[in-house]
């Protein structure tokens, strides 16, 4: 069979057959591209300081660099996927692929905010093209264990580009190549690019539906339109502090919701070819499999993105150590995914359940750190629970597309990994905006208490240097105003007035002792305040994976998940 074969996706024969070389060869292309992608979610997080300062952006800006390529990556996945079934999955993916490359190039160039916004939301655009068709050809070149296998592998990448992200945009930073400071977390996805639109195209076999079917644009139009009213308000929500059209547009979100099933439902009564094929919903465990994905990734990418910002702004981690950081979560997500892959065949559903129940000992391990270590996190502190968690993930992440993807057969497996696709990222945005919420809010609402708590402290010592007791108490009082309008602020890398305003008060006192003091409370307070709201946070993890250990025994158990689905 030649690279432009097309299979029509026939029942599978009783033995499923053995993948070949070429098969192998295509699925590790198709999974360096989907690193590559991954990759540029996570890779920017680090690198936001740097882009703000180099381009003049303002911090809005800088916060839709990421935000803008959530938004375009899920509100165009359900469409991405459907493209693959119609045209083709290899040729929608190695499209996708290239059109992300461009787009890469294009941030890494930019020269100012609303341009790298403009970009990344093209990027995200091109990547909502190519990911489902990872998903699509995996699920139709693979059968029974070697499925499984190439799930697992899947799984890997996906929990280790999460983790390298920070890790490989610090060291980036960190080297600042020619001067060129950040612009490489782009600019290295163009070799990566052209390699895996080569390989795709030499490599994978097409893959689409038996009949060329039209695209649905009405609903295409509505799928996206509802979609973007679900994830653009909760990507914005935190930063526009819940106002009145926040919830506005998640409410309209529900009649276009609605109208966009509508519209599926009549187009395929009708004989038609809709976005989404609804029948993958009728019995079975699709649709459940699918609250469990929306679950997991409402766990998974929160918890990090607020690990990031416990670590920089709490603990004044550099980009470079923030990366490092992550590291053991890599490692224990590799060890993980190598023991799952064998033991998806023999124990099915049981091995997300596993992995739920050692993600919740990890956040418990990593309360208790936060507990007994709040002012001197170190790398080597935060690595026995790190690992826990990375076990978890990997034993969730290896598992996951299995659960949700096991019953999606036929021409649409396009269309299914499309719609699992954009539940993973709605869990995403969900996850962000709660935990961020509980994280930011307990921030601001107990910041004076905190200060508070280290005025005694502070005041003893205060008594040893020169100042007079009227300075005394008026410094007392501008460090808990201070503290709390930091803790409160929108944008955590831009010093208050009020701050501003206590360190004049400090020099003044004419002791450098008064300054160097205020200086190490504020630090000290900081990081009490920052672990301590952490810690408190992750109970929301804890009710997370505690659901989706329960949901999972609605499931069925499926020993040799995909091997029994694909007979």
């Amino acid at each position: 069979m030649t690279n432009t074969d097309v299979s029509t996706t026939p029942a599978p024969p009783t033995e499923p057959r053995p993948p070949s070389r070429r098969d192998w060869l295509g699925l590790a292309v198709i999974l360096l591209a989907a690193f590559m992608e991954l990759l540029d979610v996570t890779v920017v997080t680090v690198a936001s300081p740097q882009i703000q300062d180099s381009l003049g952006a303002s911090y809005a800006e800088v916060q839709w660099v990421l935000a803008g390529y959530q938004l375009t990556f899920a509100a165009g996945l359900v469409t991405g996927g459907r493209l693959g079934d119609i045209y083709g999955a290899r040729r929608v993916f190695v499209y996708g692929v290239a059109a992300f490359t461009v787009a890469s190039l294009l941030c890494g160039i930019a020269t100012s905010g609303p341009l790298i916004v403009a970009f990344r939301l093209v990027q995200g655009l091109a990547a909502s093209l190519m990911f489902p068709q990872v998903v699509s050809l995996i699920h139709v070149t693979f059968l029974g264990k070697h499925r499984a296998a190439a799930f697992g592998a899947l799984g890997a990448v996906t929990g280790l580009a999460g983790m390298a992200g920070p890790l490989l945009g610090g060291e980036l930073i960190d080297l600042d190549l020619f001067g060129t400071d950040w612009r490489p977390i782009f600019l290295i996805n163009i070799p990566i690019g052209a390699l895996a639109a080569v390989g795709a195209w030499r490599l994978l076999r097409e893959r689409r539906a038996a009949e060329r079917t039209r695209l649905d644009i009405r609903g295409a139009l509505l799928g996206t339109f509802a979609v973007t009213l679900v994830i653009f308000p909760l990507i914005q929500g935190p930063q526009a502090d819940w106002a009145w059209w926040i919830w506005l547009l998640l409410g309209l979100s529900v009649p276009v919701l609605f109208l966009f099933w509508v519209n599926q439902r009549r187009l395929q009564e009708r004989g038609g070819s809709p976005v989404v094929d609804l029948t993958q919903f009728r019995g079975g465990s699709f649709g459940l499999g699918l609250v469990i994905q929306f679950l997991c990734f409402a766990g998974v990418s929160s918890v990090f993105l607020i690990l990031a910002i416990e670590l920089q702004a709490g603990h004044q981690f550099s980009a470079l150590r923030t990366g490092l950081a992550f590291l053991p979560i890599a490692l224990g997500t590799g060890l993980a995914s190598g023991i799952a892959i064998p033991l998806l065949p023999k124990l099915g559903k049981v091995v997300l359940q596993i992995g739920a129940v050692v993600m919740i000992a990890g956040m418990v391990a990593l309360m208790y750190t936060l507990r007994t270590y709040p002012t001197d996190l170190t790398l080597w502190k935060l690595t026995p629970a790190e690992v826990i968690v990375g076990i978890g993930l990997g034993m969730i992440v290896t598992t996951v597309n299995d659960v949700v993807l096991a019953e999606a057969t036929g021409p649409s497996a396009g269309s299914a990994s499309g719609v699992q696709a954009t539940l993973g990222q709605a869990g995403n945005a969900v996850g962000v905006a709660v935990l961020g919420a509980i994280f930011f809010g307990l921030l601001s609402g107990n910041a004076t208490a905190a200060a508070r708590a280290e005025l005694p402290s502070f005041g003893d010592r205060l008594r040893t240097t020169s100042v007079s007791p009227q300075t005394a108490q008026a410094l007392e009082d501008g460090l808990i105003t201070c503290f709390k309008d930091q803790s409160g602020a929108d944008d955590p890398g831009k010093i208050q007035p009020s701050c501003t305003a206590l360190i004049g008060q400090a020099a003044q006192a004419g002791d450098p002792a008064v300054s160097a003091l205020v200086a190490d409370t504020m630090k000290e307070t900081t990081r009490k305040h920052f672990s301590h709201s952490m810690d408190r946070s992750l109970f929301y993890e804890i009710a997370v994976y505690a659901l989706v250990f329960l949901l999972v025994f609605r499931l069925p158990l499926r020993r040799g998940l995909v091997a029994g689905a694909a007979h």
